[in-house]
């Protein structure tokens, strides 16, 4: 490929967010209203936010949607409306953005770190069973990138078990396993609609369920304790304020209008940039099975054995492909490894002594998976893949070249 032709593919690598004179309307439409929040039904309020959660939830074929303000607090919501709280244990991947297990702890749960697969770098099924004790209430599964969980397997563990199952699909919108959209799989699924995410309004978060009792759970907890329906001052039950702010719900709302065309894209480029990468010696790309009918790609996760490219680290690797105009990340370090999960005592008052981190139990032996894939990996951003098929092509070509010249 000719210097020129690749400085054409390089400077058009798409950027994000994306918007459009909709989008800008959509925002000045609101401020113009003066009707700045979703509030109660009739109550000083906008459209946007009750619309958006209709359309969201029609998108991920959910019978109750609920948005709120971010997928941090979506996930807290999911557990408190699930009755998770003081000393009860969650399993979670030890792989994930901190706010998975962060979100357990704000309910005064304990999060109980799971390994990853080799493959697909989310929560091994497998290892699931050894770590569930008589104080075990949930599992929190992570579809890392978008890519399902094998959640066929996951619900079987919490049936057999009697546990709560909340999937964490901050990554998921619009992926689907073996013909159902992610987040319907477990009693409650989650997302993120934060500003690198394929939905985004920059902050803002949704939940989504099919019972009826856990939806007014839910709409409850994020609600100030009130009830569908009733009088606005009136609280039932302990509850917070975590209602999504309508301007970022008319965002969501004109945002969500391109994603089925973008979700399309991605899921054109996504196969074919793992078919061509898996094609080099020493790259491996997160496995997709064949009972995954669409993925959220909101990552690309890419593995490398640093023996096939001269002894390179993960840092150089990826420091040479943004050096190549190719928009490249680290991952998430496994949260044995963050200063946060080290300390043994996080809240006051909260029995700490079951968890299998903190102090030496934070040893990377425990969690020899998640250690290698996370020293031997690196990630493309999702806007990455709405780029063209000679974007994707360049960046296996510039693989293969910096390959040739470790060696």
């Amino acid at each position: 490929m000719a210097f020129k032709d690749q400085e054409k593919i390089r400077e058009k690598y798409p950027e994000w967010p994306q918007y459009d004179e909709e989008d800008i309307k959509a925002v000045s439409d609101v401020v113009k209203s003066g009707k700045w929040w979703i509030g109660a039904p009739a109550v000083h309020i906008g459209e946007n936010g009750w619309k958006f959660q209709e359309e969201f939830g029609e998108m991920q074929e959910s019978k109750y949607t609920f948005a709120c303000t971010n997928g941090t607090h979506a996930i807290e919501i999911a557990l408190s409306a699930l009755d998770i709280g003081l000393g009860d244990e969650v399993i979670c991947p030890v792989t994930s953005f901190v706010a998975t297990a962060s979100a357990i702890v704000a309910t005064n749960a304990v999060p109980i770190f799971c390994d990853v697969h080799p493959e697909t770098f989310n929560i091994d099924h497998r290892k699931i069973e050894e770590l569930i004790t008589e104080r075990t209430k949930a599992i929190v599964p992570v579809h890392l990138g978008g890519m399902p969980c094998q959640m066929d397997e996951i619900v079987k563990i919490a049936e057999k078990h009697n546990l709560r199952v909340v999937e964490d699909s901050a990554h998921s919108h619009g992926s689907r396993f073996k013909g159902k959209r992610l987040g319907n799989w477990g009693d409650v699924g989650t997302f993120s609609m934060q500003a690198s995410k394929v939905l985004t309004s920059g902050e803002g978060g949704c939940v989504i369920c099919n019972d009826d009792d856990v939806a007014d759970a839910i709409y409850s907890y994020l609600d100030a304790g009130r009830k569908p329906g009733e009088y606005f001052y009136d609280h039932y039950v302990y509850g917070s304020n975590y209602r999504i702010p309508e301007l970022c719900a008319a965002l969501l709302r004109t945002q969500l209008k391109k994603f089925p065309a973008q979700h399309k894209k991605r899921n054109e480029n996504g196969p074919y940039l793992r078919d061509i990468l898996d094609e080099i010696d020493g790259i491996t790309c997160q496995k997709r099975s064949n009972d995954v009918d669409e993925c959220g790609y909101y990552v690309f996760p890419v593995k490398f054995d640093p023996d096939k490219f001269g002894g390179i680290t993960k840092k150089e690797f990826y420091q040479y492909l943004n050096d190549h105009g190719i928009p490249t990340d680290d991952d998430y370090p496994p949260m044995h490894q963050l200063g946060l999960f080290k300390n043994v005592k996080l809240k006051k008052g909260i029995d700490y002594s079951n968890a299998n981190w903190g102090g030496l139990k934070s040893d990377d032996k425990f969690w020899p998976v998640a250690v290698d894939v996370f020293n031997h990996s690196f990630e493309f951003p999702q806007e990455l893949l709405l780029g063209t098929k000679p974007q994707m092509d360049f960046i296996a070509e510039t693989i293969r070249n910096l390959q040739k010249e470790r060696l």
